[in-house]
Order: structure tokens, then C-alpha cells, then sequence
């Protein structure tokens, strides 16, 4: 079974998007704020990273989203360009899902290639070394403690019906219809997860989706020409949306509401929320108005922006932005030095502190 972001999009009718993009934390071009930020939301005591930024490879660019609820915490993590990272794990297991690229890992002198649809699994406290090459997007699940009473059986890399099941939620993630539901969800999955790696194939059926829509080609097209014509400061014409897509607005509504249980209206709303959060994120610096960004994607009055942003996402624009601050407090301590490498352009980003200590 191979599984990749477009396999997805084309599945759920949703036009290529990041992982998690719904809790995107950081979206930055400095190197040492997204070492920083990978290890504080991944809780790694160490991480270092090799970054290759000669002129064949793209700028620097990485995105992280993190959502923790119940047993997991879920991580999208996309970077640019090619670099290795070097660390040790956390004292959790770690399941990683490339999107797209092949990730190559090394643990205790065992190689294993990690591609779409082929999961990895970071066993608690080991050292790892991890090859990634440009334009990698990745998911990452982070499992809590099994508890007392179960006995966990080894989960084994390159498991189809855990690659199914990890699949079945990102689905669900294009979908969320608020902070509430992505939690509940999200803690669902995670329930999941841990009966599944307790011996239990079963439970990997419990989390099959219901927008796997690829069937339905006006409403696949009515996703794409929402994508395609989300305005700035207007609204959509959801009418001219269905007769474009071949659709009355009826069926519209209909269709939308079996597949996502979200109105044509509702999703919209969401796709401007997610808009106006990441700009809020990579231009908050440059713009330290909270309510530009929000009139920036169509929400004019900044009370209701605050609380249609509180809703989705479960804090208020100002808690994000307090959040970056939190989240790169380790940034400073993130030092880089050339690789030594002779006529190349590779430079190391060593972080100093160690989270578990």
C-alpha cells in the first residue's frame, strides 16, 4: 500500500495542504528557531541538524503543526530543503509517516527507508540519524505511556494497516470543524492507536473515514474552485461555486454535509481562519496588529475574529502569538558552524539544552 499527500487529496477531494495544518505552530526560514521548535514540541533531551544550502537546493523553509490530545501528540513537520538530523529520541515511541520524500534512518547500525505510505517506528530514548532530502513533509505520532496493565507488542516499520490506520486519520484532519472536535477526534484516533499496538488488529477499522468522496467529481470540483477562488476580504459566491462545479446549491449543501458534516459556508470559514492564523504566524513581526490579519481574510470586526478564532482553534489569536515567543525560548541556545566540508556549503545546528533535564 503506497499513501502519499496527493493519494490523500485525491481521496478526500481536498487540494494539497500541509499536515496539520490546522495547528500550525511555526513557519519560519531561520534554521535555529525551527530546531528549536521541533525539539520543545518533540521533547528530544538532543537534536542537531545538516543543512546543505548550496545553490542546487531550495532556500531554507520549514512549517511545524502540533496537536497534542489524550494518548498522542501529533506533529506535521515539512522542511524545504535536504539535511540530516541527528538526536535522541524522547521517552516516548515515535511514528513517522513521510508525505512525500523517502526518509532514510539509521538506528543501532540498522538502515530503513521510510517513504509515503511506509511508517517508521523511533523507539523511547534511542539514538537516531535521519537523511531527509528536499521538499519533505512528514507526519509524526508520539505515543504516551501504554499503560500499567497492557502488554504492547513491538509495532514493526513498514506496517500496511498501521500506515492505513495513520492515513484514515490525516484524512479526518482536512476536516475539522473546530478546536472540540479536533480534540475529540484527535483523542479518538490516539485510543485507537494504543488498542492497535496492545495486539488488537481490529481497531484499526473503527477509525475508517466517510469523506473518501473521489467518486463524487462536482463536489471534487467545488473543493478545488473554493481553494482556487478563496477571495481576501470578500465573500465566496457559493452559488456561482455549485453552478461552476455542475452542482445546484442544494446538493451542494447536501453532499458536503455526508461527506464532511461541515455547510459549504463552514468550510469556508474555516479555510479563512487557517489563512488568517498562519499569516498571523509569519508576518505577526512585521505586523504586530492582530486584527489586520484577521481583515486580511475577510473578518472585519476584531471581536468576532477573536472568537471565531478561539472556536477553531482553541486559543485566541494573542495566545498564539504568545505561544511562538514559548516556543523558541531554546533558539538563542541553537549554534551553527560550517561543516568543514571542503568547496560545499553545509552547515551544522547544534542545540545546547537538553528538554529533559
Amino acid at each position: 500500500m503506497v499513501i502519499n499527500r496527493d493519494t490523500i487529496a485525491m481521496r478526500t477531494c481536498n487540494p494539497r495542504g500541509f499536515v496539520l495544518e490546522h495547528y500550525l505552530r511555526l513557519a519560519t526560514t531561520s534554521p535555529q528557531d525551527s530546531l528549536s521548535v521541533l525539539q520543545v514540541m518533540t521533547q528530544s533531551p538532543r537534536l542537531s541538524q545538516e543543512l546543505d544550502v548550496s545553490d542546487e537546493h531550495p532556500p531554507f523553509f520549514s512549517r511545524l503543526g502540533f496537536l497534542e490530545a489524550g494518548p498522542v501528540n501529533v506533529c506535521g513537520f515539512y522542511l524545504s530543503g535536504a539535511s540530516r538530523i541527528f538526536g535522541s529520541n524522547a521517552a516516548t515511541t515515535a511514528i513517522i509517516l513521510p508525505m512525500q520524500g523517502t526518509v532514510e534512518f539509521r538506528v543501532n547500525g540498522c538502515h530503513f527507508l521510510s517513504s509515503p505510505g511506509v511508517p517508521f517506528i523511533l523507539q523511547p530514548n534511542v539514538e537516531f540519524h535521519a537523511t531527509l532530502p528536499p521538499e519533505v513533509d512528514a507526519f509524526i505520532v508520539q505515543l504516551s505511556d501504554h499503560g500499567e496493565t497492557d502488554q504492547p507488542i513491538p509495532l514493526e516499520n513498514g506496517d500496511p494497516q498501521l500506515a492505513a490506520l495513520l492515513e484514515s486519520y490525516l484524512v479526518e484532519t482536512r476536516f475539522f470543524r473546530g478546536h472540540e472536535h479536533a480534540v475529540q477526534r484527535t483523542g479518538f484516533f490516539g485510543a485507537v492507536l494504543k488498542r492497535y499496538c496492545c495486539g488488537d488488529s481490529l481497531a484499526a477499522s473503527e477509525l475508517t473515514p466517510s469523506m473518501l468522496m473521489a467518486h463524487e467529481h462536482r463536489l471534487c470540483r467545488a473543493f478545488e474552485l473554493i481553494h482556487e477562488r478563496l477571495p481576501t476580504g470578500q465573500d465566496l459566491e457559493l452559488r456561482v461555486i455549485a453552478c461552476d462545479a455542475g452542482l445546484s446549491i442544494r446538493n451542494l449543501y447536501y453532499l458536503m454535509g455526508k461527506y464532511t458534516g461541515m455547510t459549504p459556508y463552514t468550510y469556508c470559514q474555516s479555510r479563512r481562519l487557517i489563512k488568517a492564523r498562519e499569516s498571523l504566524i509569519c508576518h505577526y513581526g512585521e505586523d504586530p496588529v492582530v486584527a489586520n490579519h484577521g481583515r486580511k481574510w475577510g473578518f472585519n470586526h476584531a471581536g468576532r475574529f477573536s472568537s471565531y478564532y478561539y472556536g477553531h482553534f482553541g486559543e485566541y489569536p494573542s495566545d498564539t502569538v504568545q505561544g511562538l515567543g514559548a516556543l523558541k525560548q531554546f533558539a538563542d541556545k541553537v549554534f551553527s558552524a560550517d561543516a568543514g566540508i571542503p568547496g560545499s556549503k553545509h552547515y551544522w545546528y547544534t542545540s545546547s539544552v537538553n528538554t529533559q533535564a
